[in-house]
């Protein structure tokens, strides 16, 4: 929906001062705002999407008092229902936006309306007769919202582009977070490549005065929920319907991905349904593979009404842009499937769109991956039927021995860590004979995966009954979902002045998925078991019985010369000591997807140090 950009000086020595907008008119080019009172200036540039020809609904959004002034980044999708509410208790409205009902909302009910809200949203209120903000994140974070405090001076903002831009900032690189980013492909919980700036997590909220900054979890997808009742697959039905018919709020028309699969699919399906189809378009990209997926696509999207556009991406057209697309990554990833995401954005603004539903987010909450399967006949037939002890002297025994993903799972072992920690470029032993000097000493100053143990101790408390695809879904959504999807979502969408919107990924649907155990999302280690049954009668066979494809570039063809040349001796990453010199031709020279993937995580990163560092 927006950008936003915050700076406080907590100490009122007249430090705070605008500098965000010019580097986020990307995220809102329909207006942009500015407010400045002591100490305190908010920025704002606004994509419109609801209520979009009111000038009285943009933002900075200040109440009637006075008292309060609201930036928000997102929709809320529920806020017509919660609109009425308000109203049923006296508060008068003077524009149909959704951001004048977040801030009544938070007037009447404090802290406690922010788990009330059903959408996505990054937002910054400043109490002005208080002095103090208070910023929120989304429960599920598909919203982003970085921070930082600096001798005094709170800063906020949108993206990492900008936090870099202001002037009382570092640009340092954190060396454990470099360390964590080549481990899994993103950062994990509130950490950056960049130290000192911090990430908001999901579900959290701050509040920032002169006593300083204070981060505290407002909601989990593991606490409450409804109770599981009647039939799980029309119980799924009925709220995936909601789900999907919430995200289609918005004043101007709503586009889709469509990639031939059951969750775009289902999306696709009972957008459909709430709406005029003919109104809605799907965007497919192919990439010349024999698992092309546009033709079943395509197919669906004519049978249920939809305008269908498909995308041919080669290597050559990539190559093209390339560096028009690294520069506007703001973050640096590990998965090809970026380029995919920002193609169609790019597309759906051409088209004259701005809103895009992708279909993330069904894989991790009903277990859709087939390696999680194998991962769980593991556990279930070896890994928890093993003392602890045991499994210990058995991974020191074989941690030397083994290789690869074995060689990862004895370390775990040996270490007492857990089986199960979500995707990696990397496996240990290529990373260990990858990294320099100071990598080396960043990597034995703290495991990347040491901080699971804290998520571990999380949800053995909240999720007393969990079982272990509880726990791999625990670990997706909270790493590897927020730290790569979301954020491809996010970023490419808004590069193209584009909000992306994954209605799988509703706050409530999400809870309910929680609370059932794997024996009913997945019988008899059936990948997504319980949500293909649920989605047959509203999908055509075509689409239920194909069996799961990845949607990705051929990466082990396109790595290598598109991205080889950004590594190099004299790049940052060897400067610092964070890679070694040695680590670089073989990857170069590699043509095993491993290779391919570990080249794509460190060349993007070389390209992203390279362009804002």
């Amino acid at each position: 929906m927006c950008g936003l950009g915050v700076t406080f000086d907590t100490r009122g020595d007249g430090r705070a001062m605008p500098w965000a907008l010019p580097t986020m008119r990307h995220r809102g080019p329909d207006g942009e705002a500015v407010a400045t009172s002591a100490g305190l200036v908010l920025e704002h540039c606004r994509l419109a999407i609801i209520d979009p020809d009111n000038p009285q609904a943009s933002q900075p959004f200040t109440d009637p008092s006075g008292r309060y002034t609201l930036v928000y980044n997102g929709e809320v999708f529920n806020f017509r229902r919660l609109r009425a509410e308000l109203a049923g208790r006296g508060v008068r409205f003077e524009t149909e936006s959704d951001t004048e009902v977040v801030l009544h909302a938070y007037l009447t009910f404090g802290e406690s309306a922010f788990a009330r809200l059903r959408g996505m949203f990054a937002l910054v209120l400043a109490d002005h007769q208080t002095g103090e903000l208070v910023a929120v994140r989304d429960q599920l974070g598909v919203k982003p919202l970085y921070w930082a405090l600096r001798d005094g001076v709170f800063v906020a903002a949108s993206e990492m582009r900008s936090m870099l831009a202001h002037p009382a900032l570092s640009r340092d690189l954190d060396h454990h977070a470099v360390i964590e980013y080549l481990s899994f492909g993103h950062t994990n919980d509130d950490r950056t490549l960049i130290a000192g700036v911090r990430q908001l997590e999901p579900g959290h909220l701050l509040r920032v005065g002169a006593g300083g900054v204070q981060v505290a979890e407002y909601w989990d997808v593991l606490d409450g929920g409804p109770a599981p009742e009647g039939p799980p697959e029309t119980e799924l039905r009925r709220l995936l319907d909601e789900a999907v018919g919430a995200s289609l709020v918005a004043d101007v028309p709503i586009s889709m991905m469509l990639s031939g699969g059951l969750d775009s699919g289902v999306i696709a399906a009972l957008a459909a349904r709430h709406t005029d189809p003919s109104k809605l378009t799907a965007y497919s990209v192919s990439f010349g593979l024999e698992t092309d997926e546009s033709h079943a696509a395509g197919r669906l999207a004519g049978d249920l009404g939809i305008r269908h556009r498909d995308l041919r991406l080669t290597q050559e057209s990539l190559q093209a842009d390339l560096d028009q697309w690294l520069s506007a990554m703001d973050l640096p990833s590990s998965n090809p499937t970026w380029i995919a995401v920002s193609a169609i954005a790019g597309a759906v603004h051409e088209d004259g769109g701005k809103v895009l539903l992708s279909g993330d987010g069904a894989d991790e909450l009903f277990g859709g991956y087939n390696r999680w399967m194998t991962y769980l006949r593991f556990h279930e037939r070896y890994w928890r039927r093993v003392p602890r002890p045991l499994r210990r002297a058995a991974g020191l025994a074989t941690r030397r021995a083994a290789g690869g993903l074995a060689g990862d799972i004895a370390r775990r072992a040996s270490e007492n860590g857990e089986l199960f920690v979500g995707s990696r470029p990397f496996h240990d032993d290529d990373l260990a004979r990858s990294l320099g000097p100071a990598g080396q000493r960043a990597l034995a100053g703290c495991s990347p995966a040491a901080p699971l143990a804290t998520l571990r101790r999380r949800y053995d408390k909240r999720a007393r009954d969990g079982d272990f695809l509880g726990w791999m879904s625990y670990v997706a959504v909270k790493r590897h979902l927020l730290g790569d999807y979301l954020t491809r979502l996010d970023r490419m969408g808004m590069n193209h002045s584009v909000e992306g919107r994954v209605p799988l990924l509703d706050p409530e649907l999400a809870r309910w998925a929680f609370r059932l155990p794997q024996s009913v999302k997945v019988p008899g280690y059936a990948p997504k078991a319980l949500f293909r049954q649920a989605v047959k009668p509203l999908l055509p066979a075509y689409i239920t019985q194909r069996p799961k494809q990845g949607f990705c570039p051929p990466v082990a063809d396109w790595a290598a010369p598109l991205l080889a040349h950004r590594l190099t001796a004299s790049s940052q990453l060897v400067a610092e000591g964070l890679l070694s010199k040695t680590a670089i031709e073989p990857l170069r020279a590699g043509r095993s997807d491993n290779a391919s993937f570990s080249l794509w995580t460190i060349g993007t990163l070389a390209a992203w140090c390279e362009i804002n560092i």
